[in-house]
């Protein structure tokens, strides 16, 4: 009796573009616009400095409202990245519904209790960290990693 001929190789599934091929999980680069996010809001910080303490803090809350709702899309949708394109869609939907949610919150709550805050700096802080983060991932996605 002949023995089973070894099974063909299949040939290597193409990458999704974030170091993995097919369903199994894979690490969301959240450090390449995360990173350039908080940054951004110590720079703008430290840059107010000298307007005084209430600029200062204005511009750190509302980069945590930008901030804080983007590390938590990233830790919700991040878990399904490399599933099934219906699991990451849907996770990617209601991370960025809860992430709108979050980031509403946050402004209410900041302009409610936080006396005297600079809405001007609340928004350039909330504003910078946004673009940061486009440009970060930008950068991230074109940088041929």
């Amino acid at each position: 009796m002949e023995a089973d001929p070894a099974p063909e190789k299949l040939p290597e599934p193409e990458s999704n573009g974030f170091g993995s091929a097919g369903n199994e999980p894979v690490a969301l680069p959240t450090g390449q616009w995360l990173k350039p996010q908080w940054l951004s809001a110590l720079v703008l910080a430290v840059a107010l400095s000298p307007l005084g303490l209430t600029a200062v803090y204005s511009s750190l809350f509302g980069s945590m409202a930008a901030l804080l709702p983007a590390v938590f899309f990233a830790i919700f949708a991040g878990r399904k990245l490399g599933a099934s394109s219906g699991e990451f869609l849907q996770a990617a939907v209601i991370g960025e519904m809860l992430k709108l949610a979050l980031t509403a919150v946050i402004c209410v709550v900041t302009f409610r209790w936080v006396d005297p805050l600079a809405p001007e700096w609340f928004f350039a802080g909330m504003i910078l960290v946004i673009i940061a983060g486009w440009a970060g991932l930008y950068r991230g996605l074109n940088s041929g990693n």
